[in-house]
């Protein structure tokens, strides 16, 4: 008895001299931790409706829809590994290893690679939601800048500065990495919290629109995608065709790549295989219900913001807090400033532009 007492805790301390990996979480957990992924709708939904028009909140539907069919295959491939952790990138490595030992850790890098830029958008766009919501645009802390580089050559106009917008967003990735850095059932815990912070609001933007009567169909039938005007300009004030070749379709495969940018997130639930205490069941329940999750916030969401807006919105070149907001039961007295729709869609075009 006391040698296998004695066994198991030196195994313990083994573990933790070695930073092994600890089966203490169980799906909840890792929906949790990934809840913040259905936020990503807001990154292009504005992107997407001005891409393909009125068809959006189909696209929207479809991008997931095929989401929730790979969703299967992610969770039977990491039952197959039950003992590795790091998700589709660590699965992709394994599938190349026999061919190549030099692509399969290019495989992990160019997947964490392509996550990159979601941590840098979503920050950025959390900060200059906050700054737009506290600060009036003439604001000096919305107008200061350093500037370090012209990028002229790029896009006019374009420069690598650094401003209020860029403090608060480091600001906000290094908490970030400090709540990851403590744990991952730390991090679920308060992922829990911040999840359900983010998820409220979302969820009662997608509900309260069909609630109040918001919704005209007009804006959402017929789903034809964007005409063209004389000078074969893209433009919401008329509707095109489906040709089934060339433009329209080209419009519906970009629509179609924007949407899945953001709606196949849900993947990052496998990552957290090694931890879990029932691999097999856990994984299936984490990709499952959270891949169901973003299927709820990413079809009502982009619902109630083009069914509310229109696509006009969407196609403006220029928002200002100004701007008044076209809904019908607040077009006439309240501003940009005072609506969370246009709110969001403001900041996203403020900061995707870098101009107020």
């Amino acid at each position: 008895m006391e040698q296998a007492e004695l066994a198991r805790g030196v195994t313990h301390t083994l573990d933790e001299t070695h930073g092994a990996l600890h089966r203490t979480l169980t799906w909840k957990d890792a929906f949790w931790v990934t809840s913040g992924v259905p936020a990503g709708v807001l990154f292009t939904i504005g992107g997407v409706c001005a891409t393909i028009g009125q068809p959006a909140w189909m696209i929207w539907i479809a991008s997931i829809g095929m989401g929730l069919i790979q969703s299967a295959t992610y969770a039977e491939i990491s039952g197959l590994f039950p003992h590795k952790s790091g998700g589709a990138s660590v699965y992709g490595a394994i599938a190349w290893v026999r061919y190549s030992k030099l692509l399969a850790p290019v495989s992990v890098w160019c997947n964490w690679l392509a996550w990159s830029p979601m941590l840098a958008l979503g920050t950025g766009l959390a900060a200059n939601y906050a700054l737009s919501s506290l600060f009036a645009p003439t604001a000096a802390i919305n107008t200061w800048q350093l500037s370090l580089a012209d990028l002229s050559f790029i896009k006019p106009g374009l420069t690598l500065r650094i401003n209020a917008t860029f403090l608060l967003a480091a600001a906000l990735l290094l908490i970030t990495f400090r709540l990851q850095h403590s744990g991952a059932s730390k991090a679920a815990k308060t992922q829990r919290i911040l999840g359900i912070a983010s998820l409220t609001p979302l969820l009662i933007v997608g509900i309260v629109p069909f609630v109040t009567g918001d919704v005209p169909m007009s804006h959402l039938f017929p789903l034809l995608p964007l005409g063209h005007d004389a000078h074969g300009n893209v433009t919401a004030s008329s509707f095109g065709a489906w040709n089934g070749a060339g433009v329209t379709m080209a419009m519906a495969m970009g629509a179609m790549f924007m949407a899945g940018w953001a709606s196949y997130g849900f993947e990052t639930s496998v990552c957290y295989t090694r931890e879990f205490r029932d691999p097999k069941r856990d994984t299936a329940k984490a990709i499952f219900w959270f891949g169901a999750l973003c299927l709820i916030v990413m079809t009502l969401v982009p619902l109630a913001f083009q069914g509310s807006f229109g696509t006009t919105a969407f196609h403006r070149s220029r928002i200002s807090p100004s701007c008044r907001c076209p809904t019908s039961r607040c077009s006439r007295s309240r501003p940009l400033s005072k609506c969370f729709g246009w709110r969001t869609i403001y900041a996203e075009r403020k900061y995707f532009a870098g101009r107020s």
